[in-house]
Formats: structure tokens, C-alpha cells, sequence
């Protein structure tokens, strides 16, 4: 009897799923600002609850990288629920993993940058004296269909990249179908932390195929 109610008080007493999560984050918004002298704030929005969003409070709030959204999957939750269920060590390491993740994406961001730019002036190099190599629709779908819940939508003007979230559909970015090399990336794919270096390359080859060629 007693080792039952000794179960039950702790389970009374056991720190809820929400608690738990917000005090990892801020665990690990405290070893950023240690180990790398910058202040994030790590937050999960109501509307998108399987999305984390880390902002880098000392950057001005037009900066290009102020804000990084970080997709949430099962194994997330499920490390959140063996830290709430008492594994207080896989607290700190998962914590500590995290810090290392996070703040590599603005430590590294500088020379990352300069590699992007780098591509780009070799890709408009490239565009000058060879033709770049064209993508019909058909691959170009594949290609962006291949990540959990992105999608190809037609308009009469665009095609639209879109993110099925759970809520609503979220425009990621938009291609002319009347004007070749025409796009426009949203805000929502810049802060998609790496997937953006995987699919504006993708987006790039497609807006400057030949209309008559996709």
C-alpha cells in the first residue's frame, strides 16, 4: 500500500510535459550565451506546435538570420518525456546538444554565407558562357515533394511551394510560369535553417529553365 502511495505522490508531483520542454529550452538558451557570448530565446508558437523558433536577440530585427525555425518531430517528444520521467542526465546532454546546434547555425553563418555567395557569382558565371541546366516540372515536383509535407501548387501566374502544416498550408515561395528567372522565397523557407540550402537551388534551376523547356 504504501509503495503505491508512494507512486502516486510522485506522479503528483512530476513535472508536466510543457514544464519540462521550457525548461530544457531555457537550459539551453543559458549554454549558448555562455559558451558563445549571444542571447537566443527558444519558443513553440500554439499555432505551429511542431516547430521550434530560436531568435537571436541581439540582431536587429531586419536581419536576415534573426530568426531560425527548427522542425519537431517523434523523437523530440519522446526525449522530452524520459527527461520529464526522471533521466535528469539526458536532460543536460540533450540541452547541451542543442546549444551546440543552435549556435553553430550563427557561428558558422559568416563563412557560410560567403559560400553562398560564392556559388551564386559562379552560377551567374556559368549563366554567361554555358547554358544552366534546365529541370522540367515533372522532376523539379519530385524533387520538392520529396520533403514530409512540401508541395507543388499551380495558379494561372506561379507555381506556389507550399508546407502542409497542421493548421494551413504555408506559401514558401513562388515561380512565374509567364517570366523566366522570375521567383520570390518567403520569409517562412529563409528561416527554415538548412532545408533553404537544399531547395533554393532547386527553386533557382527551375525559375531559369526555358518556359518551353519544363
Amino acid at each position: 500500500m504504501k509503495k503505491k502511495q508512494l507512486a502516486k505522490l510522485q506522479q503528483q508531483f512530476q513535472p508536466s510535459f510543457k514544464t519540462t520542454q521550457v525548461k530544457v529550452l531555457h537550459s539551453m538558451e543559458k549554454k549558448v550565451y555562455k559558451r558563445h557570448g549571444f542571447k537566443v530565446e527558444a519558443f513553440i508558437q500554439a499555432e505551429y506546435p511542431d516547430e521550434l523558433v530560436i531568435r537571436r536577440l541581439d540582431l536587429d530585427e531586419k536581419a536576415k538570420d534573426k530568426e531560425i525555425n527548427v522542425p519537431l518531430d517523434e523523437n523530440f517528444a519522446g526525449v522530452i518525456k524520459r527527461i520529464q520521467n526522471g533521466e535528469k542526465e539526458l536532460g543536460e546532454l540533450f540541452s547541451d546538444n542543442l546549444a551546440q546546434e543552435i549556435a553553430g547555425f550563427w557561428t558558422s553563418s559568416q563563412s557560410q554565407t560567403s559560400l553562398e555567395t560564392a556559388q551564386k557569382n559562379e552560377a551567374v558565371h556559368t549563366n554567361d558562357s554555358n547554358a544552366k541546366e534546365v529541370m522540367t516540372f515533372a522532376t523539379f515536383k519530385e524533387k520538392i515533394e520529396a520533403y514530409p509535407n512540401f508541395y507543388v501548387e499551380i495558379t494561372n501566374d506561379n507555381y506556389e511551394i507550399k508546407e502542409q502544416t497542421k493548421d494551413k498550408p504555408r506559401l514558401l515561395a513562388t515561380i512565374s510560369s509567364k517570366v523566366k528567372n522570375e521567383y520570390t522565397i518567403e520569409s517562412a523557407l529563409n528561416r527554415k535553417y538548412k532545408l533553404k540550402l537544399e531547395i533554393i537551388p532547386l527553386i533557382e534551376t527551375f525559375a531559369y529553365t526555358p518556359l518551353d523547356a519544363r
